[in-house]
């Protein structure tokens, strides 16, 4: 690869396109792989290979700040060597450690995206997409919680027929509860599991109410005052001339 090329690229990764393309890889990896069936013959290696390419991509999005780069780097290597410690160790410790530090990598990645979304400058298009890629992982996030809350009480859950092992599943089971639709299969029983759910479904409409409605308007206020900016400019260029 060229000094230019790869010069071309650095540049666009640390621009706002990294939040562009960390939602397309949050999209492929959550729907449209599973819809093809990727996961159909090895269902745990696809959750922890896919897991672990989200997580580096995402703690990549911080290079330019140093010190969360640092801080969400160590997260991510803890959480990515006790998700594939599982494969040698499969106790219930190390699985709860697994999803532990898994949900602990998850939110300093959406830190990331956060910090992305809102440093300084202009709300563009991609900043509208890196704001829904933290809410798609703010599911993922707590289908880490439920899984923990599994894990501890194995009474929490009623998930007769879905194999609660498996991550995926409560990963749609939370974008069930983000979105107030539900998701079949998966029933809370005990009041730790309710909560969660109550606090899944409340935490995603102010997030879609308060922050992605925020972001969009805006965005469109900045085009619309970027407009007007042009056409002054052409009215003050034809009555110069």
């Amino acid at each position: 690869m060229s000094l230019k090329t790869r010069d071309l690229l650095t540049r666009s990764w640390q621009s706002q396109a990294n939040l562009s393309l960390f939602l397309l890889l949050l999209i492929l990896v959550a729907f449209l792989l599973p819809s093809l069936g990727f996961e159909k013959n090895s269902l745990h290696f696809y959750d922890d290979a896919a897991a672990s390419v989200v997580a580096v991509v995402g703690t990549a999005i911080a290079w330019r700040n140093r010190k969360l780069f640092l801080l969400t780097s160590v997260a991510v290597i803890v959480a990515i060597a006790f998700r594939w410690g599982t494969w040698w160790r499969p106790t219930q410790t190390v699985r709860l450690w697994s999803e532990s530090t898994g949900l602990v990598a998850i939110i300093m990645i959406t830190v990331v995206v956060l910090w992305q979304v809102f440093r300084s400058g202009p709300v563009t298009g991609m900043r509208v997409q890196g704001a829904i890629a933290a809410y798609l992982l703010l599911a993922i996030g707590w289908a880490h919680a439920y899984h923990i809350a599994e894990l501890v009480d194995p009474n929490a859950f009623n998930a007769a027929g879905t194999d609660v092992s498996v991550a995926i599943h409560w990963m749609n089971y939370s974008f069930g509860m983000l979105t107030t639709l539900g998701c079949a299969g998966i029933v809370p029983t005990d009041t730790v599991a309710h909560t969660l759910c109550s606090a899944e479904a409340v935490t995603g409409q102010l997030y879609l109410a308060v922050l992605v409605a925020r972001l969009v308007s805006m965005h469109i206020s900045a085009k619309e005052q970027s407009k007007q900016e042009r056409s002054a400019g052409r009215q003050s260029n034809q009555s110069l001339d």
